[in-house]
C-alpha cells in the first residue's frame, strides 16, 4: 500500500493515506456518508480483536502497591496481536479455564537486591508464546513501567492473556485514540468563525 495513494471502488467510498508509520495512521475518507465513517470510528476502538491479560496470579508481593494495582496495571499493557486469527476465544474453546488454544501465559519473578531502586517494566513479563509479548517500539524501549522496588522488595505472578474486544473491556482497545473532522478545512464554509472586531484581521 503506497503512502498517498487513493483506494476504492468506482462509485464507493475511498482512502487516502495521507502518512502512516508503525503506531499512527492519517487518512481521508472521502465519497461515502458521515456515518459510514463515525461506523467505522467505532468499530476501530471497540470490535478488532486483540489479546490482553485478563487473569493475575500473584504468588507474592512485597512491594508498595496492592496486588490489585499491579493486576490493574499488568491488564492495560499492550500485547502484540497480530496474529490474534490464531487464538480461539474463551467462550468459543472446549478447556474448563484456560489453554495454549485460547490463551497466553505469562510469568515475572523480579527481586531488589541492591540499594538502588529497581524499576519493573513489562520487559520482565515473559511470555510462553513469543508471537504474543508486550509491545515495544524497538531494542531501546524500556517497556511500560509496572512498578519501582527497594531492596528486599520482590514480586512474582503469573498473567493469563486471553483474546477479546473492548466492548467487553478497554484493554482489549487496539487503539489509544481514533478522531474524525468533517471537512477539516472547512471547504463547505459549514462553519462561521466567530470574530470580535473586525473579520479581515483573521
Amino acid at each position: 500500500m503506497d503512502i498517498g495513494g487513493s483506494y476504492g471502488t468506482l462509485g464507493g467510498p475511498s482512502i487516502n493515506i495521507r502518512s502512516l508509520s508503525k503506531d499512527h495512521i492519517d487518512f481521508i475518507l472521502s465519497d461515502t456518508d458521515l456515518s459510514v465513517a463515525n461506523a467505522l470510528r467505532r468499530v476501530m476502538i471497540a470490535e478488532v480483536p486483540t489479546v490482553a491479560i485478563d487473569m493475575v496470579e500473584i504468588e507474592t508481593n512485597t512491594t508498595v502497591l496492592a496486588d490489585e494495582f499491579i493486576a490493574h496495571r499488568l491488564g492495560m499493557v499492550p500485547i502484540d496481536s497480530r496474529d490474534v486469527e490464531k487464538l480461539r476465544y474463551t467462550r468459543d474453546c472446549t478447556c474448563s479455564q484456560y489453554c495454549p488454544e485460547c490463551s497466553v501465559e505469562l510469568t515475572m519473578h523480579v527481586k531488589c537486591t541492591d540499594d538502588r531502586t529497581k524499576t519493573v517494566t513489562s520487559r520482565d513479563l515473559i511470555s510462553s508464546n513469543p508471537t504474543f509479548a508486550p509491545v515495544l517500539q524497538d531494542k531501546n524501549d524500556a517497556g511500560v513501567m509496572l512498578v519501582k522496588l527497594r531492596k528486599g522488595h520482590e514480586l512474582k505472578l503469573k498473567c493469563i492473556a486471553k483474546k477479546g474486544v473492548a466492548k467487553e473491556h478497554a484493554k482489549w482497545s487496539p487503539v489509544s485514540g481514533v478522531a474524525f473532522e468533517y471537512d477539516p478545512h472547512n471547504k463547505l464554509r459549514h462553519t462561521q468563525y466567530w470574530f470580535e472586531e473586525d473579520e479581515s484581521e483573521w
